[in-house]
């Protein structure tokens, strides 16, 4: 007997603001970035509720996108402003507000140095997180979206078919590998895994070879890619599913819809967290 509650499904859908984008979890609270409704909301992953929400810009469209946590604070990008807002998890008050490069999107924390990729400026910002401000700037390729952290490098999207490698110490890209158009990234603890929204696929990097090892298809205009400690979840944003991938096999081993346009995703110890951009809607679903 299958139960319904250890199905790969959705098990609740919470509303938020217009056009939500990027999620991360801060350890007890989901928190949201809707870049239409230009505010950050907390959610309670228990009750499934609201219960506040941030303003941490001047509410201009686009407005936040990214969402990251330092293991003490909610780091989030202000697209339309080059900045980032630093957020009090418990008070929900913004703290600091550091400009970087134009139009930032990704966020990602090393474990010391808050990171952003500026798509407008085609840099990374590398922040100090109790200075609040920018310690260095790297020059990457086109557009950059997207980053991930390895362990102990800075991975990010670079050019409409490249990734590139940063070191963190030195400030300086030491690779680029080619994949295919790279949105978003995540590590397993051994790989990279880079979605290619252009061709329905999602590769698999070897950060020490610096070689795409494995190539998965999976649904429509693949977006954003988490890793549950066993899985790969890839949000498919033209599909309206989501596809978890065996990351041993390289094989999809189940399609979960969801709502409409489904973009960021992220995981809480015990379920995935998928928001919706045209649905208004995060859905929550148990691995």
């Amino acid at each position: 007997m299958i139960r319904w509650d250890t199905c790969n499904k959705p098990t609740a859908t919470v509303y938020v603001g217009s056009v939500p984008v990027g999620v991360a979890f801060d350890g007890t609270y989901i928190w949201v970035a809707t870049e239409g409704g230009g505010t950050v909301s907390k959610i309670d992953p228990v009750s499934n509720t609201v219960t506040g929400a941030v303003n941490p810009g001047t509410g201009d469209w686009p407005g936040p996108w990214g969402v990251a946590f330092d293991g003490t604070n909610i780091w989030v990008t202000n697209l339309n402003q080059g900045t980032v807002s630093k957020i009090d998890p418990g008070s929900k008050a913004v703290t600091a507000t550091v400009t970087v490069g134009d139009g930032p999107h990704g966020v990602v924390f090393d474990g010391t140095n808050v990171w952003v990729a500026n798509a407008g400026s085609d840099t990374v910002s590398k922040i100090d997180p109790f200075a609040n401000a920018v310690t260095a700037t790297v020059a990457v390729g086109d557009n950059p979206v997207w980053m991930a952290f390895d362990g102990t490098n800075i991975w990010v999207t670079a050019g409409l078919d490249a990734v590139s490698k940063i070191d963190p110490v030195s400030n300086t890209v030491t690779a680029t590998v080619t994949v295919g158009s790279p949105a978003m990234m995540a590590f397993d603890g051994t790989n990279i895994w880079v979605t290619n929204a252009g061709s329905g696929t999602v590769s698999k990097i070897n950060p020490v070879s610096n070689t795409v090892t494995a190539t998965v298809t999976v649904g429509t205009n693949p977006i954003a890619v988490a890793f549950d400690g066993t899985n790969i979840w890839v949000t498919n944003n033209v599909s309206n599913t989501v596809s978890k991938i065996n990351p041993v096999s390289n094989t999809v081993t189940a399609t979960v819809a969801v709502g409409v346009s489904p973009q960021g995703v992220a995981f809480d110890g015990t379920n995935i967290w998928v928001t919706n951009s045209s649905s208004q809607s995060v859905s929550k679903i148990r691995v």
